[in-house]
């Protein structure tokens, strides 16, 4: 008998392939007990990525992270879970609550250049009412930008320089050809939650300064740029070249000049493909208009393939000049209102609530989509209430759009109208010869809304027994109707309930016009 080959004997990329697929499984782990060779073997896969939280700013290095994992890192996450968020009257690590101390001092200026193949920082928190105005200072964010490996900073939930110190020189010595800079802050919120203002309000001046130096010493590097509407600095793209920028994301709520000079901001972008403007609203007031035509003439990025535009107004003619090379469009809310559907804290019937409103129905998405010459989509996501057009957009989209490989449609039902007419919106989409996967919200009649004392749903949230399991019935007779009706090329369809396992949706695999449901999709 031939002696076995040791796992260490295999070529490289066959064993680095199962231990990929071990670590998947969670094997990899245990693996790497079996022998100190072995070990060796796995951990440049067991510590690629680190998730590390911070109380406090640390004395050595090896408190942070011991010494030989090191060279391993290359993904690294970092919770500020400081002390300072608060209270910073006592703290020995920073004189201000609103910058943090423990993200700080040698952490990013000594140690983590240390780590050789690191090229993904992410700091984030999670706040409560009074931290939201937390975040890293000047300092910090220099220190974390002159990592030489780095190549993707990401910033979740903590603000960049909520305040300047007067010692703060706002210049950047050196800085890494980051590639993806995403700075991230909260989602917009239910209509049906109050959200408490935090006690200290950060500087957003500040931020725009220190955002529009930091930006600017990237711009030849950028690929990917997100921004939070509240501090983006709109000047600094017309104050430098953007050579590589392909996407731009602005979320938040947008103040009116932001909006008015949005598309003259980014007309110094050439070669952007992907522009995703998440614009939060107010109650029964949509962000604004994007195109003033007397600022604008053509559409200023012409090669631009993706747009995300949250509550659009049918007035805005950015509609009219749509680039064509477009193969991606989502005309929506933010967030979708269907989460409306999911609170058990709402004070109304969700499609009575403020936000309700601002939708356009299937008439106006019909004209807004008649005006956009955008025969070369691929992908369409749309969110609109129902009324006497809604045929007229379903057949509208199948003839103006057959390249279309996915769709997601989110409609809700006219106020008073309790049914909902499947097979139409089927046979209006059966037409799509090309399409792929389909993800609808029809706002079905039997949806269960969830309740603060009814049984608990998989889901999340409160529901009744009976009211999920008849819900399941019709969810499962829904995607049976499509999988039989829809093109052949069709894979999957997904359909809204709130109460499927590990997410809202529920997912159906397409075989021979059948719908078989997969489990934790």
């Amino acid at each position: 008998m031939p002696q076995q080959v040791p796992i260490l004997r295999l070529n490289e990329d066959v064993l680095n392939a199962i231990l990929e697929i071990l670590l998947g499984t969670g094997g990899l782990a245990e693996l790497s007990r079996t022998s100190r060779q072995v070990r060796a073997a796995c951990m440049p896969i067991l510590f690629r990525e680190c998730y590390r939280r911070m109380y406090v700013c640390l004395p050595e290095p090896d408190w942070f992270l011991p010494y030989p994992l090191w060279s391993h890192v290359q993904s690294l996450v970092i919770r500020d879970e400081c002390y300072d968020k608060i209270d910073a009257s006592r703290s020995r690590f920073t004189d201000n609550c609103l910058l943090c101390g423990a993200l700080a001092g040698p952490l990013f200026e000594q140690w983590l250049p240390r780590m050789s193949r690191l090229r993904s920082v992410t700091l984030y928190q999670n706040p409560r009412n009074d931290e939201h105005s937390h975040g890293i200072s000047w300092p910090a964010l220099c220190a974390v930008l002159s990592i030489p490996t780095i190549r993707a900073l990401n910033i979740d939930r903590l603000h960049v320089c909520p305040a300047l110190r007067p010692s703060d020189e706002l210049h950047v010595a050196a800085v890494a050809p980051l590639t993806s800079f995403q700075y991230i802050l909260d989602k917009a919120a239910l209509s049906s939650v109050y959200v408490r203002p935090a006690s200290v309000q950060p500087n957003y001046t500040a931020e725009m300064i220190a955002l529009s130096t930091a930006l600017g010493a990237l711009h030849e590097s950028l690929e990917v740029l997100s921004l939070p509407t509240s501090s983006v600095p709109i000047n600094v793209f017309s104050m430098h070249t953007w050579p590589c920028l392909r996407r731009l994301v602005l979320r938040g709520q947008p103040c009116e000049s932001l909006v008015s000079s949005l598309l003259s901001g980014i007309s110094h972008l050439p070669s952007l493909k992907s522009l995703v403007l998440k614009f939060s609203a107010e109650t029964r007031t949509r962000p604004g208009i994007l195109w003033r035509g007397e600022d604008v003439t053509s559409f200023p990025c012409p090669a631009l393939e993706e747009l995300v535009l949250t509550y659009p107004d049918p007035s805005d003619q950015i509609f009219d000049h749509l680039p064509p090379t477009l193969i991606a469009l989502s005309l929506c809310c933010w967030r979708h209102l269907y989460h409306e559907f999911l609170s058990p804290y709402r004070f109304w019937i969700p499609s009575d609530g403020p936000l309700f409103a601002l939708l356009l129905s299937s008439s106006e998405m019909c004209c807004v989509l008649r005006r956009s010459q955008t025969p070369m989509l691929v992908r369409l996501t749309l969110e609109y209430r129902a009324d006497d057009g809604d045929e007229e957009l379903l057949h509208h989209i199948a003839q103006a759009y057959p390249r279309l490989t996915y769709l997601k449609l989110i409609r809700y039902r006219p106020h008073g109208v309790d049914s909902v007419p499947v097979e139409r919106i089927t046979r209006a989409l059966s037409l799509l010869a090309y399409l792929s996967e389909l993800k609808v919200h029809l706002d079905l009649p039997d949806m269960p809304l969830p309740g603060l004392y009814l049984g608990r749903g998989s889901g999340g949230g409160f529901y009744s027994s009976s009211a999920i399991e008849k819900f399941s019935d019709t969810v499962e007779q829904t995607a049976g109707v499509f999988a039989r009706e829809l093109s052949a090329s069709v894979k999957y369809v997904s359909i809204l309930a709130p109460t499927a396992s590990q997410s809202i949706w529920a997912r159906f695999r397409i075989v021979n016009g059948k719908a078989f449901y997969e489990e934790n999709s």
